[in-house]
């Protein structure tokens, strides 16, 4: 379940769907978030961080295969040009909640917003899952 909501500052033309968490083990104090964030501006925007009600602590990080292992490596900054989705997903671009106090359980609604350069954030509701959504579900600004 997604929905985008604006924050005070509101990023221009931004809608955010497909938001989920990955639900992990109880004593986990990291887990993974997903998105896609499209943006239907005419300017470019960059993404600069990402936040939630979980933690302080959310970081963007990408993987990619550096001499045959996989590295997770952390991402200062996201283009989005106009008419442009990015896709957050595993095995990719993705947010890391790191320094859980607890881990949120199957189903739970996670508050998630990325943050952007010079056009303030766009939050949504993550639904807390153990796999990818298969039928992705759509709902826009509240």
């Amino acid at each position: 379940m997604t929905t985008s909501t604006v924050a005070a500052e509101p990023a221009p033309a931004v809608h955010i769907d497909n938001a989920w968490v990955r639900a992990m083990p109880p004593s986990q104090t990291t887990t993974a978030a997903y998105l896609s964030v499209s943006n239907h501006g005419d300017r470019d925007l960059h993404m600069t961080g990402a936040s939630s009600d979980l933690t302080d602590r959310v970081e963007i990080h990408t993987s990619r295969e550096v001499g045959g292992i996989m590295r997770m490596e952390e991402v200062d900054k996201l283009l989005l040009a106009p008419e442009q989705t990015v896709r957050l997903a595993p095995g990719g671009t993705h947010m890391m909640l790191l320094g859980l106090a607890r881990m949120p359980v199957t189903g739970e609604l996670v508050r998630l917003c990325v943050e952007f350069e010079s056009a303030g954030a766009a939050c949504t509701q993550a639904e807390v899952r153990r796999t990818e959504p298969k039928e992705k579900l759509h709902r826009h600004a509240e």
